[in-house]
């Protein structure tokens, strides 16, 4: 196992039982998981990283997930193959943060800088995050209830025969992290 082509990757439910030992809860039955990236002429191969792999390699799962998350903001600061724009601006009907082209791009949900990114590009505090597939991530400003629902509904229109779906539910960025979000009732 090569450490420096470890990455995490958000998946919808855990790949094996066993497996939740080394995997990390982000909420809304989703999970970062492991995967071993392989470049190719075909493109990135990825292979799950089993229990036995960070075994054999003599990692904790919290030292393979430290690396992962190292890994992953090296690749988010330079690898130009992952597109982050902005989508409208500040005060605008509609304006969101889109992290997107890269398989990598759902999982920069984990970012330990994305809230200070985020913030300063959308400008405001409240913010909310969406990974309707593996090559997506949204953040969008909290603002109202009718907005979340509109974008989500479009996100869910725009995304519906995308290759790797993974939710339409939201997650509250703050800088404490990321955890699900819930509609105030």
């Amino acid at each position: 196992m090569n450490r420096a082509n470890i990455y995490p990757y958000l998946v919808s439910g855990l790949i094996d039982p066993e497996w939740e030992p080394i995997t990390v809860p982000i909420g809304h039955g989703l999970y970062a998981t492991l995967f071993e990236d392989t470049e190719s002429d075909a493109g990135l191969v990825h292979a799950a990283v089993a229990p036995d792999t960070l075994k054999a390699a003599g990692l904790t799962p919290e030292e393979a997930h430290r690396i992962a998350l190292d890994n992953l903001l090296r690749f988010a600061d330079t690898d130009e193959r992952l597109s982050i724009q902005m989508l409208g601006r500040p005060g605008e009907g509609v304006n969101f943060l889109l992290y997107s082209d890269h398989p990598r791009a759902s999982a920069c949900l984990r970012l330990p800088d994305l809230y200070e990114q985020a913030r300063e590009l959308l400008e405001t505090d409240e913010l909310c995050a969406c990974v309707p597939q593996r090559e997506s991530l949204v953040v969008l400003p909290k603002r109202d209830r009718a907005y979340r629902e509109m974008l989500v509904a479009k996100l869910r229109e725009i995304e519906a025969d995308a290759h790797g779906p993974i939710s339409f539910q939201l997650f509250d960025l703050s800088p404490a992290g990321v955890r699900p979000f819930a509609e105030p009732t």
